[in-house]
Formats: C-alpha cells, sequence, structure tokens
C-alpha cells in the first residue's frame, strides 16, 4: 500500500524480480523508510548503512566477515571512481566496530 497505493506486491511477490522498475520501485522505498533515516548513514558511516540493511546477519551476527569484505570493496569502487577528499573518506563505523 505504501508504495502503489494497492496490494499487488502482496498478490504478486514475483513481480519484483520481473519488472526492474518494479525492483527500483522497491529497493528506493526500503531505502527511504529503513535506512536513510538512521543516524550516521547521511553523514557517510557505511557501517551504519550495513548494519540498517544486513545487521542481524552481518554486524551483529556469525558473519562479520561478510560486513568486512563488503566495506574493503566499497574502498576500491571509492578509488575507482575517483572519490576522495573532500567528499570524504570510506568510514566504517557502525557495524562490527
Amino acid at each position: 500500500m505504501d508504495l502503489y497505493g494497492d496490494d499487488r506486491l502482496v498478490h504478486d511477490p514475483d513481480i519484483v524480480a520481473r519488472e526492474e522498475q518494479v525492483a527500483w520501485d522497491t529497493a528506493f522505498w526500503y531505502w527511504k523508510t529503513s535506512v536513510h533515516g538512521q543516524p550516521g548513514v547521511a553523514e557517510g558511516q557505511f557501517g551504519v548503512t550495513t548494519r540498517a540493511i544486513n545487521g542481524a546477519l552481518e554486524c551483529s551476527g556469525p558473519h562479520q566477515d561478510l560486513a568486512v569484505k563488503r566495506f574493503n570493496m566499497y574502498k576500491i569502487v571509492r578509488v575507482a571512481f575517483g572519490i576522495t577528499a573532500p567528499t570524504g573518506y570510506a568510514d566504517e563505523r557502525g557495524c562490527y566496530n
């Protein structure tokens, strides 16, 4: 209801896998409602973002190594795109530390 004002996702949840626009819509909705407002996300704390999305598994669960691996990949991507100061440095805080 939140996304489209109807119950199409309840009756056909596989639509997210079949239709690219629906996949983007649901991802953006999740980001907007569950991630973006978390303290530290807007400040670029990558670990806080990971906690908001996969925290039970990767931050305080048995797979903290995945969170470390994801952060290391994030740093590589930042370098590849030339993202450096003054836009800020990769900030690991908020997940396993």
